[in-house]
């Protein structure tokens, strides 16, 4: 009988994971997924995978413990549009009631450890939106700052 907490040899051990959540049809919430996309291209120096979701679900535990690091990618509301932050992220414990509706990051990598018995490094990285309506395309301050965003994951994933 395997271990459950052997992650499945299905999967092979990635070098980073790149999570881009966010919801692509309003507007700059969707840099995550535009993120994940440039990377998935293979024109980086890092060997990467990635996830698009418009939320963090459980089911991403097991990819997260099967990564030497991993990194978030989000958009957020603040202040300064453009604004660029990037955070280390602990794992902490989902709230009761959490893997319904808001799954965070730290949530996740604690379901990795608990699950898989691996919770690797990780980052969140977030970009603060200027348009947030109902659109297929990041705002023009975004596509400008993206290139930028590019290469501040690419300086931690490497």
């Amino acid at each position: 009988m395997e271990d459950c907490k052997t992650p499945s040899s299905f999967f092979v051990m990635n070098d980073v994971l790149l999570i881009g959540y966010g919801n692509p049809l309003r507007g700059d919430d969707g840099i995550g997924w535009a993120v994940a996309e440039r990377m998935a291209e293979g024109k980086t120096a890092v060997s990467m995978q990635t996830i698009t979701q418009h939320q963090l679900l459980p089911e991403h535990a097991e990819p997260i413990s099967q990564a030497k690091l991993v990194i978030f990618v989000d958009a957020a509301v603040g202040e300064t549009p453009g604004a660029i932050q990037c955070e280390p992220v602990q794992p902490i414990p989902p709230q009761p009631g959490a893997f319904t509706h808001h799954l965070t990051p730290a949530g996740l990598l604690s379901m990795a450890q608990d699950v898989f018995d691996h919770c690797p490094p990780a980052y969140l990285f977030t970009i603060i939106g200027a348009a947030f309506e109902f659109s297929e395309e990041i705002s023009p301050l975004l596509q400008q700052k993206l290139p930028e965003l590019l290469e501040k994951i690419e300086a931690v994933a490497g």
